[in-house]
């Protein structure tokens, strides 16, 4: 079966449940830790699609994913943190064997929960870490815009020199330095070639 099909189908599955019992905002926020664990971690899928590994260490692996880690050393499930909607989802994934999937079904879920709450998503990188004033400007700005709330991720990248890229939705505005000074540099070696 198709990853993007069977991926849409557990996450909207989980959805549906979720905004049933009441749970989806809870659920949307365990899912984003989830999702940015397998990023900051890429081992972690080949670790669950492991078939020597038994499925309790793998729901443990889930659990610590959002954060739950164990009460104990000797393999308690973990308790108390993950939303019970959302345990046994993780004991049905890994009882189907679909525990691979659980990035691609991350992804799904948050896009299919921005698109419900009307949230936009926006990433601003800077050269300096920005104020607490201009981020609240940004989402401000960009909030009326687009008539919806944002989420507004930062990242902070020297490599820019300076000013700012701003990603949201499908569109980029490129401001910094250093695409400025490629621009420049281009613009020069294209007149000089003409020149020649």
């Amino acid at each position: 079966m198709d990853v993007g099909v069977l991926s849409v189908r557990y996450a909207k599955a989980l959805f549906d449940y979720a905004l049933e019992k009441g749970v989806e905002s809870q659920v949307y926020r365990e899912l984003v830790l989830v999702a940015h664990s397998f990023a900051s971690n890429p081992d972690l899928r080949t670790m669950l699609e492991n078939p020597l590994l038994p499925s309790k260490e793998k729901i443990s692996l889930l659990h610590t994913a959002v954060g739950d880690v164990p009460k104990s050393a000797e393999g308690d499930v973990p308790g108390g943190k993950i939303s019970v909607e959302l345990k046994k989802f993780f004991d049905l994934v890994v009882e189907r064997k679909r525990e691979g999937y659980m990035y691609s079904i991350a992804l799904v879920y948050a896009n299919l929960y921005r698109n419900f709450r009307h949230i936009g998503v926006a990433k601003i990188i800077t050269a300096v870490p920005l104020g607490k004033s201009m981020e609240e400007r940004i989402i401000d700005i960009s909030s009326k815009r687009l008539h919806c709330s944002i989420e507004l991720e930062r990242v902070v990248d020297p490599a820019i020199e300076g000013g700012f890229i701003f990603d949201i939705n499908d569109y980029r505005l490129d401001a910094s330095v250093a695409t400025q000074i490629r621009k420049f540099k281009q613009q020069f070696i294209e007149k000089n070639r003409r020149i020649v």
